[in-house]
């Protein structure tokens, strides 16, 4: 069994501070079980300078390994320690300019964007070498493309450049750093890159709309059957906003209270969190926590799924493609 954290987080991060919401699951000390609340974004820098925390984001972390080869890229955390907080890397690129390697983050805004200029502004190959292998399995969203509510490029950047920039040597981050087993038996804390799309199918979720606050609102008492599964409490004023279907978070609370459940699930030895991580996509692209080093039903892409636009932590109501229009 993995040794048990002092503090699991999940964060559901967006570029914009008011798009983000923060679950913690807290030892209730003794065998007491957990306590899940709500915590303000503002807190999570404080999270990842406390040890024994595990802290899931709902945002990549990682390069595909195409990209990283074409850039000379040999290490993710290599990367994030040497990159200038100002280096032209972290600015999308507005049409009709055209993104590449130096700036592959793209469009900054519509108008003119098309996934072809993304492909041939970069120069990979076809898109599937622009996404990630775990992308691939679970038809998650392209890390580069940052337009709309199906993009997750502007949280990615949001969180490399805000919380993990820079050597910080403190910090572990999964699987880069080692199997989390490991990592939960030193005195620092863990990242690790969550997708709440695979978070639903891994906890059972029924369909339902998430943009929904009634459908939210429906799986409220299948959550908190799940939480209690788990020997975790909601405080009174996480369950009110699960009961209302989130109504000051949106679906980005309802997430970041999924993220936390998986992420307690694996903790506490009842679910794989992935390890070992392939061996291919260790360096460079890394991993979900949760999603099976082993290609399954469960998680990878149905043959058809590359034709249509697919939001990072879209409901069951299907999981759908990881393209940009074009």
């Amino acid at each position: 069994m993995n040794p048990l954290p002092a503090l699991v987080a999940h964060a559901d991060w967006s570029a914009s501070a008011a798009a983000r919401a923060v679950v913690l699951a807290e030892r209730a000390g003794g065998d007491a079980g957990w306590r899940l609340k709500l915590g303000a974004p503002g807190l999570v820098p404080e999270l990842l300078a406390s040890p024994h925390a595990l802290v899931g984001f709902d945002a990549p972390l990682g390069l595909p390994q195409a990209y990283a080869e074409a850039r000379g890229i040999a290490s993710f955390r290599g990367f994030l320690a040497t990159l200038d907080p100002e280096d032209p890397f972290w600015t999308p690129v507005r049409p009709p300019e055209r993104p590449s390697l130096a700036r592959p983050f793209y469009p900054a805004r519509p108008g003119g964007a098309r996934r072809a200029y993304l492909e041939a502004g970069l120069g990979l190959g076809p898109f599937a070498t622009h996404l990630r292998r775990c992308d691939r399995l679970t038809n998650a969203q392209c890390l580069f493309w940052t337009l709309g509510p199906k993009q997750c490029g502007r949280a990615a950047l949001a969180i490399w450049r805000e919380l993990l920039l820079g050597p910080r040597e403190e910090l572990a981050i999964w699987p880069f750093d080692g199997p989390l087993e490991r990592l939960l038996a030193e005195p620092r804390p863990i990242v690790a890159e969550t997708y709440p799309g695979l978070a639903y199918r891994l906890l059972g979720l029924p369909r339902f709309a998430k943009s929904r606050a009634a459908d939210r609102a429906r799986l409220a008492a299948f959550l908190s059957q799940r939480a209690e599964a788990l020997d975790a409490r909601l405080d009174p004023s996480l369950e009110a906003e699960l009961r209302a279907g989130f109504p000051n978070y949106r679906d980005h609370g309802f997430d970041a209270l999924v993220g936390c459940l998986l992420l307690l699930e694996i903790v506490r030895g009842l679910r794989p969190a992935g390890d070992p991580v392939p061996a291919e996509v260790l360096s460079v692209e890394g991993w979900m926590l949760g999603l099976a080093p082993v290609p399954s039903r469960t998680v990878a892409a149905p043959p058809d799924a590359g034709d249509r636009p697919h939001r990072r932590g879209t409901a069951r109501s299907g999981p759908r493609a990881a393209r940009p229009p074009g």
